[in-house]
């Protein structure tokens, strides 16, 4: 005959806390499935397949799913460390709470070893065996706020980062041409003509004269007499 496997409740940390949270603002009268999911904001199939069972396994609603004293309690930050710590010795056993007794040192990793080998399943199941016994065993009612601050309702959803714009560039206006200016108008004499206006183009010779830093002064003098003699122009 095969053995049958052990259950252990588990539930969603941030579950947990939003609906603590759903009952200190007001403790339903019958806490259903429609309740569940409308609070939790997941289907009634999961509702009833994954918060019901751990509600009355915790012992905070009765078989009629109606709160039962210790919910009342639950949601009371004073006795909230009270109420973990008498569900945590209802669902667990004694070996298992013996073993993994301080909330500050808790080997999570054994812890899941742990119900692994005794409830035989597999990895995602003892992950989430181990995750809700580890927020039993600390019983810290400040994880609450920790949990509005990190994760919205069922903690799907990480913020994204802002992007940053990227930067504009400037345009760049094309550069200007610069543009010779215009040549001087040509001279018009008009004295001796009968002041009939004649054109009278003037020719305009630069000379440039490269003399070697050796020459001596003789040969300087020689140059501009040669240039006297064979450059007859007007000054």
């Amino acid at each position: 005959m095969a053995e049958e496997k052990k259950g252990y409740p588990k539930i969603p940390r941030n579950n947990w806390f939003l609906l603590r949270e759903k009952f200190k603002q007001r403790t339903p009268e019958r806490v259903s499935p429609s309740y569940v999911a409308t609070a939790l904001g997941m289907s009634e199939a999961s509702a009833s397949a994954n918060i019901i069972p751990p509600l009355r396994a915790f012992g905070l609603i009765g078989e009629d799913n109606k709160p039962t004293d210790l919910a009342y309690d639950w949601r009371d930050d004073t006795k909230y460390a009270e109420v973990c710590e008498k569900i945590f010795e209802k669902v667990y056993p004694q070996e298992l709470r013996d073993i993994f007794h301080d909330p500050q040192n808790i080997d999570i990793k054994a812890v899941e070893a742990w119900f692994a080998r005794d409830a035989k399943v597999g990895q995602a199941a003892a992950r989430a065996y181990g995750a809700t016994f580890a927020m039993l065993l600390e019983a810290d009612v400040s994880k609450a706020k920790e949990q509005k601050a990190a994760k919205p309702k069922n903690g799907t959803d990480k913020p994204k980062a802002a992007k940053t714009p990227a930067p504009t560039k400037k345009a760049v206006p094309p550069p200007i041409e610069k543009t010779a200016p215009p040549p001087p108008p040509p001279v018009v004499e008009t004295h001796g003509t009968g002041g009939k206006p004649v054109f009278s183009p003037k020719l305009h010779v630069d000379i440039q004269i490269h003399i070697s830093p050796d020459s001596s002064p003789e040969q300087i003098e020689k140059i501009f007499e040669s240039m006297a003699k064979h450059l007859p122009l007007k000054g």
